[in-house]
């Protein structure tokens, strides 16, 4: 892939390719789903990018506050999977430039279908270690003993909450 071509041109070209050859499996239409998820995080960051820079890729003015200096891979972990994203390295800006769109590379972002899946092992008995192990079979990463423990917190504060609200009013 040329440098010069922003990344979320390449992904566009390659979901192109996929659609012009046809959804002739599953497997063809999830690796669609997982291009289209790339494409929105990877446009997301350059956006980010231009905003913090105040201009588009190469186009120069005297409000510039640094320049890209290519892109640095980055893992980002959903429910979906570990999807590659292109994050532009910046030089000579007087600020860290640092993503909002993208959360810390140790991290999962937490989606519904992640928080499924860690509430219905702990619901069936699994530890935290177990359900940390689950997820990381599934495709997911690795995900953290201690994310675990804090979404399965969640779950008995919102259990005991049911279990103390008041059954008066559905009695006959």
């Amino acid at each position: 892939m040329s440098t010069r071509i922003a990344p979320s041109a390449a992904l566009e070209a390659a979901i192109e390719e996929l659609l012009a050859e046809g959804l002739g499996d599953g497997e063809r239409l999830a690796e669609i789903g997982r291009l289209g998820a790339r494409l929105v995080l990877q446009r997301a960051v350059e956006e980010e990018v231009t905003a913090f820079l105040s201009r588009a890729r190469y186009e120069r003015t005297s409000e510039a506050r640094g320049s890209r200096n290519g892109n640095g891979p980055r893992q980002v972990r959903t429910a979906e999977g570990e999807l590659k994203i292109q994050v532009p390295q910046i030089r000579g800006a007087a600020a860290r430039f640092v993503s909002s769109v993208i959360p810390n590379g140790r991290t999962a972002l937490r989606t519904r279908p992640l928080e499924a899946l860690i509430i219905g092992g702990w619901v069936r008995g699994l530890s935290d270690r177990d359900i940390e192990s689950l997820a990381s079979e599934a495709g997911l990463g690795q995900i953290s003993k201690s994310t675990v423990c804090e979404i399965t917190k969640e779950l008995r504060v919102r259990y005991q909450a049911f279990r103390a609200r008041s059954w008066a009013r559905w009695s006959c």
